[in-house]
């Protein structure tokens, strides 16, 4: 058994990710433990933008979901 295929190595439950908006793939650390994926280092969505039975985005499109989620809307006069 190769190091890279050991149980215990690092990147042993790193899973490759296909991303459902854009179908790119990319690594999922989502499955670690201890939990170890990129995504914790973007601020959270909010709550009612996260489908909780969905799957994860790749880098980009979260980086995007989040950007939109947190830029200021413009004000409309009413």
């Amino acid at each position: 058994m190769t190091d890279s295929a050991s149980p215990s190595s690092a990147n042993a439950d790193v899973k490759a990710a296909r991303c459902p908006r854009c179908a790119r793939r990319f690594d999922c650390g989502r499955g670690a433990a201890p939990f170890d994926c990129w995504c914790k280092a973007l601020p959270a969505l909010p709550a009612n933008r996260v489908d909780p039975h969905g799957r994860c985005l790749c880098p980009e499109c979260l980086a995007a979901s989040v950007a939109e989620a947190t830029a200021p809307r413009p004000h409309t006069p009413g």
